[in-house]
């Protein structure tokens, strides 16, 4: 039996606003720059090179960039965090609490001594309750106790978390969450009830994205006429000064808590040096969320001018206003006034009014305390079982998120032993024969694994997971040296929509193997397009083009491939040869 320390170490109480503007917190955003930098200067690591103003003007709108130093990109693999809001002193201190929250966030993922075990196994409690973990997959309700018997053949970390609606600690699965959130749901704040409103805010925001986008769903529009605060109205103002058209939706999706979406583009510039630029805000205010939204647009936009492409999150990407039709389209017009309200005059009770809306809708809120111990800006890690993220958690269920989770354990022949035992409980899953060739692969059991993916494919599973299964198969064949059927496989695989860029990588390797070079180039190429920032595709290209003696081209690959990851030791050996060579 596992024991572990019964606290969460989270206890939330009164945080009177101090400061209420584009944003409520408990300290004026100058000060709260102040604050941060002080912070990340006593962790006495290079965490924090600089922070910089990088908007054009054009919009008028600051966004900032919080440049990482080498311990900050060592440990979150990014090298900036940006930041927005409606005045300079806003912007800044997001840019700066963003990179505070990643920061403190993957130090306690990298460094926090969190039990494995399995369900069973934990001694201490109370525990999560298991449908908690099932609903966070929509697993259907009559298939429970079967679900559960897998789900406890899993073996997980735990951690403490706090319950907010009933006020008690409770240790919850973290590997089972955070494969489904990641990074959604950490967040810093000048306090601890800052940092828990701001992560449950985006959570909920996050949830109601994936909605309005899985079901395409005819939102109602904001009435402009119906919006009164003084900064919304102005940051309105700097987008149709600019020429940008403006689109706003009532995202709120009856979760109790307003968001409001912005879907912006300019007719002048767009597509040529501009995109469409789709993103949403939640808080407590209407008002508040529709700033958030707006400066979120800011930040993502590039002033509507600069030719920049942002990445993708929580909302699609529309290539054309076709593609966007059931955005821009109104289902019913409402009143910024008619979203719910929670505000209140202490972020405490605004933590604690938008728990209980939650409540009341069935969903339970846990945070636990991610405070870097040395840098000390209150940081969590909130989860609601059953709020949505992208399209993580559609068309799942507890078999293919636990057969998932088996077959990423550290020890692969544990892992083929727990997939062997769900496989036996649930054998009509696809999803424990599938990720048991995943195990099988892992194990350099090629074999094995092809008739395990053909047990999988054979049992109906849906196209995405249908697609993954002719990828694994074209992996089994390249370990078997059998290029032809690899490539026969992933051809499948590349047949259906939105390919992952890895078919095409293991495409390249397949045909570089059989000196097919031009085809493996065009393969890497098809990969960067989806992938633009896998550096291994550059490296790869490097190599076939050094294979047809192009060696000035292999040696630019190579050096575009490094410059995307200074780690990739066999593209900087590969150009230290080719230099050599041509000196």
């Amino acid at each position: 039996m596992i024991q572990t320390p019964n606290k969460s170490g989270l206890r939330l109480g009164r945080a009177p606003k101090a400061y209420v503007g584009e944003q409520d917190k408990t300290r004026p955003p100058a000060q709260t720059v102040a604050w941060a930098r002080e912070r990340l200067a006593a962790l006495g690591q290079d965490v924090l090179r600089q922070t910089k103003r990088i908007d054009t003007g054009r919009l008028g709108v600051p966004v900032f960039i919080s440049l990482c130093g080498d311990a900050a990109t060592m440990l979150t693999g990014t090298k900036k965090q940006m930041g927005k809001g409606a005045s300079p002193e806003q912007a800044e201190a997001s840019a700066l609490m963003e990179l505070a929250e990643r920061f403190s966030f993957f130090h306690f993922m990298a460094s926090a001594d969190l039990p494995w075990a399995t369900a069973s196994q934990i001694e201490d409690g109370p525990v999560m309750d298991f449908a908690q973990a099932a609903k966070a997959v929509g697993h259907p309700a009559h298939d429970l106790a079967r679900a559960r018997a897998v789900y406890e053949l899993l073996p997980q970390q735990w951690a403490w978390a706090h319950n907010l609606a009933a006020g008690r600690d409770e240790l919850v699965p973290l590997s089972w969450f955070y494969a489904i959130n990641e990074y959604n749901g950490p967040a810093a704040g000048n306090c601890l009830e800052e940092a828990v409103l701001q992560s449950l805010c985006e959570v909920i925001e996050r949830h109601v994205c994936a909605l309005v986008s899985q079901h395409r769903l005819a939102t109602p529009a904001i009435d402009p006429a119906s919006i009164v605060d003084p900064i919304s109205l102005e940051l309105l103002a700097k987008f149709k000064n600019a020429g940008v058209e403006v689109f706003l939706k009532d995202f709120t999706c009856d979760m109790g808590a307003p968001t409001v979406a912005a879907l912006c583009y300019d007719p002048a510039t767009f597509p040529k040096d501009s995109e469409i630029v789709y993103a949403a805000g939640t808080a407590p205010d209407p008002e508040k969320a529709l700033i958030r939204a707006l400066t979120e647009v800011a930040q993502l936009a590039g002033d509507f001018h600069t030719g920049s492409s942002y990445k993708v999150s929580a909302l699609p990407k529309f290539a054309n206003l076709e593609e966007a039709a059931y955005v821009t389209r109104a289902g019913g017009t409402v009143s910024l006034g008619q979203l719910p309200d929670l505000r209140r005059d202490d972020l405490g009770a605004e933590v604690a009014a938008c728990v209980a809306a939650l409540d009341q809708r069935g969903y339970t809120v846990y945070s636990l305390d991610v405070t870097h111990p040395t840098l000390q800006v209150p940081a969590v890690y909130t989860i609601v079982p059953g709020a949505h993220f992208a399209q993580r958690t559609f068309d799942v269920d507890v078999y293919f998120h636990a057969a998932k989770l088996a077959a990423q354990l550290p020890d692969a022949a544990q892992a083929l032993d727990v997939l062997e035992q769900m496989a036996a409980i649930a054998g009509h899953s696809h999803a424990t024969h599938f990720f048991r060739a995943v195990a099988l692969l892992e194990l350099g059991l090629a074999e094995e694994a092809l008739n395990a993916l053909d047990t999988a494919l054979g049992l109906n599973p849906p196209p995405r997971d249908e697609a993954s299964m002719h990828t694994q198969r074209g992996v089994a064949f390249k370990d078997l040296e059998r290029y032809d059927l690899a490539l026969e496989a992933l051809a499948k695989a590349a047949s259906f929509p939105e390919p992952h860029h890895e078919v095409f990588n293991l495409m390249g390797f397949c045909l570089f193997r059989q000196k097919r070079h031009m085809e493996a180039i065009a393969a890497f190429e098809r990969a960067i397009e989806i992938e633009p920032g896998a550096a291994i595709n550059y490296a790869n290209i490097g190599a076939n083009m050094r294979e047809l003696g192009r060696l000035e081209e292999a040696c630019r690959m190579y050096e575009h491939a490094l410059e995307l990851d200074p780690g990739l030791d066999f593209a900087r050996q590969s150009l230290e040869r080719l230099r050599a060579m041509l000196a």
